[in-house]
This record gives structure tokens, C-alpha cells and sequence, in this order.
């Protein structure tokens, strides 16, 4: 699943602001491939699967086709 160029703003715009974050250093974060932000909100446990999921694109890929992934952005979607 590949997400437009819209979702894919709609998503840095609400995750920013879940994360009290600015929009534009989620990007700079994204775009360098680093994710520290949002790893230090997470627990040592989730970071670490969060990191294999990431590193290995076939499981990033499956993660994000899966029912439950593809139910949660179209109801953040549809919420906007």
C-alpha cells in the first residue's frame, strides 16, 4: 500500500501534533531516516521491534498491507 502524496501529509501533520512536535523537524527526521523522536516515546521493547520492522522494507511493507494498518489510516483519513 502506498500512500498519496496527501495521506502521506495528513499523517506528518497529525503525528506531529500528537507528538507535540513541529511539523517541518518530523520531516527532516523522516527524510534523514532517523526516527529518534518518536522511538524515545516508546518503551526499549517496541523500540527495538520498531527498528527491525523499519530496517527490513518486505516487513515494513507487510506491516503496512496488513487489515489492522490498512483499518487504522482510513479511519485517520476519513477523521480529518
Amino acid at each position: 500500500m502506498e500512500l498519496s502524496k496527501n495521506q502521506q501529509e495528513m499523517l506528518i501533520s497529525m503525528t506531529s501534533k500528537k507528538m507535540g512536535v513541529k511539523e517541518e523537524d518530523l520531516k527532516k527526521e523522516l527524510a534523514a531516516g532517523t526516527f529518534d523522536r518518536l522511538l524515545k516515546t516508546l518503551p526499549a521493547s517496541d523500540q527495538k521491534k520498531l527498528m527491525g520492522a523499519l530496517s527490513n522494507p518486505a516487513t515494513a511493507q507487510a506491516v503496512l498491507s496488513s487489515p489492522q494498518a490498512k483499518s487504522l489510516m482510513q479511519k485517520l483519513f476519513e477523521g480529518k
